[in-house]
């Protein structure tokens, strides 16, 4: 146990929080305030070209996420070979052939989904939206959108060796150059300028295929020249390699993209609703995004600071820093929420453009600004089990609540009811509460400390 002198205080404590989730949460606040404005640019288009957006996005986020395992593998197995000097063991293989072996792999993967998405992507649009407007102007998006599948997947593995080499400052050096020109690109293609003509919708999936194809001469640039990263590209890959990162990482894919397709089936839900609540759901949905990365920034911060304290031996500690990036990151969102709740207007304003819309999407902020705080909790404290290798109840009690009651309950009281997307709303921030307050609950008890001594040494 440590001793009450050996406590961090709390300058120590922001110091330590700040160091592990800063980066992450500057890159996740660059990625999300660039798609901010690009959502903004394509919203003076009209509630149809929105609510056709956001179906092809739900359905791009449902093929994307089969690429994360591929991150997941490649940090593992970085990590491990920069731990081991990247000489004498097997499984200690250089960063360089790792990468190698994961852009080949991936890119090969990804060139797949690209295709599948190009082809079928716009039929599948069509049976998630009713609307012929909205249908059409998704398909063109997504379609424009398909090649950047191909062209992510060979930036996801170079980034996950960033990090897994201990250099996330690469990535976030990458996004950072690329906002500008992902949202100049947008604006060009969408609203067109000189010889080029307005493309709309389908301006905004070339431009995200564009700055995809940007971002693979930003981080070939680094990886090559800057940074050199050895042995990339040295000698051909191996198959055996390239299976070992898909044998770790396919679970992850595998998870998140089950997790992408049931909100892919609650904008379904939604857009049963109507054109306009179509539309809404895509604006909710991108301006959610912000308070929950810069909470997925805290929360690989809380994972590796309960797994380091564990490693000690010092469980109550641990349990301690679980609470203290919780309680960071509700003091850190929480704000941003109550400001929507008190002024959701202006906000709304940046996106909606049809009074009748920016009405409908009113009180559905306000809730959703309200529970910012316990949802930061919630999240947060699912990572701190992470860290503390009670993976099973971090993964599984989200996903139990999606399935089994969100989907159900947004049904039942939005569509069946007649509550619209405000009762739907009610649903996902009640049901964000509950799970917030189980997560605690399960935090303040000991079930998790248990399974961490159980797992360890003798």
């Amino acid at each position: 146990m440590a001793r009450l002198d050996d406590r961090p205080g709390l300058v120590e404590q922001a110091i330590a929080i700040g160091r592990l989730g800063g980066p992450t949460l500057g890159f996740f606040l660059v990625q999300n305030l660039s798609s901010l404005a690009c959502l903004s640019i394509v919203g003076r288009l009209g509630d149809s070209v929105l609510a056709g957006l956001g179906a092809a996005g739900a359905l791009y986020g449902v093929v994307l996420a089969l690429l994360y395992g591929v991150d997941t593998g490649v940090q593992a197995m970085t990590s491990r070979a920069v731990g081991a000097g990247a000489v004498g063991a097997e499984d200690a293989a250089r960063p360089g052939e790792i990468l190698t072996a994961a852009i080949v792999g991936s890119a090969a993967f990804g060139a797949v989904l690209a295709g599948l998405t190009w082809a079928f992507g716009p039929q599948i649009v069509a049976l998630m939206v009713s609307d012929p407007a909205a249908a059409l102007d998704g398909g063109r998006y997504i379609a424009a959108l398909a090649p950047s599948l191909l062209f992510l997947a060979i930036v996801i593995p170079i980034d996950a060796g960033w990090i897994g080499a201990g250099r996330p400052l690469a990535p976030f050096l990458v996004y950072a150059l690329l906002a500008p020109v992902q949202v100049g690109v947008t604006l060009l293609l969408v609203a067109g300028a000189g010889p080029i003509a307005p493309m709309g919708a389908q301006g905004a999936g070339l431009a995200g295929s564009v700055s995809a194809l940007v971002t693979i001469g930003l981080q070939g640039t680094l990886a090559m020249r800057v940074w050199p990263v050895p042995g990339l590209f040295a000698r051909p890959p191996r198959l055996r390699l390239i299976g070992k990162i898909a044998a770790i990482g396919w679970p992850v894919s595998a998870q998140q993209s089950l997790f992408q397709f049931g909100l892919m089936i609650a904008f379904v839900i939604i857009a049963r609703l109507g054109v306009a609540s179509a539309a809404v759901a895509n604006v909710l949905v991108s301006l959610m995004t912000l308070p929950i990365q810069a909470t997925t920034g805290l929360g690989f911060a809380a994972a590796t600071l309960v797994g380091q304290t564990l490693g000690r031996g010092e469980a109550g500690e641990a349990r301690r820093w679980g609470w203290r990036t919780a309680l960071a990151g509700a003091a850190l969102t929480g704000p941003l929420g109550l400001a929507a709740a008190a002024a959701p207007e202006p906000l709304l304003g940046l996106f909606l453009h049809d009074p009748s819309s920016l009405a409908l999407a009113v009180w559905p902020v306000r809730i959703l600004g309200l529970g910012v705080g316990l949802d930061a909790i919630g999240r947060i404290l699912g990572y701190a089990l992470r860290g503390a290798g009670a993976t099973k109840l971090a993964a599984g009690i989200p996903f139990a609540s999606q399935w089994l009651l969100q989907l159900p309950l947004m049904w039942v009281v939005g569509v069946q009811f007649g509550l619209g997307i405000l009762g739907v709303t009610l649903v996902q921030t009640g049901l964000a509460g509950i799970d917030g307050l189980l997560m605690a609950w399960i935090w303040a008890g000991h079930v998790w400390t248990r399974a961490q001594v159980s797992a360890g040494p003798a």
